[in-house]
């Protein structure tokens, strides 16, 4: 299991999976979903867990990030006066 913190093994196995994972974003054309890592706590010194890509959350375009930050301050400037 593992402790409280990732040691040095365990951190580099993650971020090799993060580049792994970013590259087949990159080949599958699956750049626009939610990325999120899993910690498995197996008892392998070096296992660090790994990175899923969620196809069932895209992630907001240009244009729709723009108009939800406008929102996001306008509520927020509301609450405050």
């Amino acid at each position: 299991m593992v402790g409280m913190f990732l040691n040095g093994k365990q951190m580099y196995d993650l971020k090799k999976s993060e580049e792994r994972t970013n590259a087949i974003q990159k080949r599958e054309g699956k750049e626009n979903f939610h990325v999120y890592s899993v910690i498995c706590g197996c008892p392998c010194p070096t296992c660090g867990g790994w990175h899923v890509i969620d196809e069932s959350r895209p992630l907001p375009t240009k244009e729709e990030c723009e108009v939800i930050l406008k929102n996001h301050n306008k509520a927020k400037k509301n609450k405050n006066a």
